[in-house]
């Protein structure tokens, strides 16, 4: 196992899943199955920045073992810099499990610095679970770690289906880091409640390395 990184994304394979980050021209994390392709695109927001503002380019992509870092420096006229840190976890053969990592700082006096993660070609809507979201075949699912639920909202439609989950985007001092964690899993077969809670329970307890 092992990360192939290329100028515009990487890939990593466990199985037959296949887990790919773009980082170009827009940021996404794709899960590649034999049930389908599914893809959330990491958006940046700021109340001072059109929605149709293009997000900047990356300043830095690398592996590391089994993590994959891709850095989007502070660059006009997006006021914060931002950061995805995917580090895939062991685990069976035909089950993927990868924790998010995502940052972001500015440099500025006044920001409200967000990241959206927007789900693309869903399979089906997604649900919410108190503890995670599946998707609806059950084979897709995403858990936030506890710690920063606060810091994160959910936007659904009137049907439920998730629309976007958004982290962070409170007013944020000059200097500071703010990370949020995301657990990430994929099978080929449905996933068990049972199984999907006592991987959110590892998850929760969890710390976060001081190198992220």
């Amino acid at each position: 196992m092992g990360w192939k990184v290329s100028e515009n994304k990487a890939t990593i394979k466990h199985g037959s899943i296949e887990l790919v980050v773009q980082t170009q021209p827009n940021l996404s994390i794709q899960i590649d199955q034999p049930a389908g392709k599914f893809a959330w695109e990491i958006q940046p927001r700021e109340d001072s920045v059109a929605a149709t503002t293009p997000a900047p380019t990356p300043g830095e992509s690398y592996s590391r073992l089994d993590d994959f870092i891709v850095a989007f420096p502070q660059r006009y006229p997006w006021p914060f810099s931002y950061q995805l840190d995917v580090r895939v976890q062991p685990s069976d053969q035909d089950l993927l499990v990868a924790e998010l990592w995502l940052s972001v700082q500015t440099s500025m006096l006044e920001c409200n610095p967000q990241l959206s993660l927007v789900p693309q070609d869903p399979k089906g809507p997604w649900s919410c679970h108190p503890e995670f979201l599946c998707s609806e075949d059950r084979r897709l699912a995403l858990a936030i770690h506890p710690l920063d639920i606060a810091d994160s909202k959910l936007h659904t439609d009137r049907s439920g289906s998730i629309e976007r989950l958004d982290l962070f985007g409170r007013f944020m001092e000059k200097g500071v880091i703010r990370r949020g964690r995301l657990l990430l899993v994929a099978s080929n077969t449905s996933i068990s409640e049972k199984r999907m809670k006592e991987l959110c329970h590892v998850f929760a307890a969890s710390s976060l390395p001081l190198t992220a």
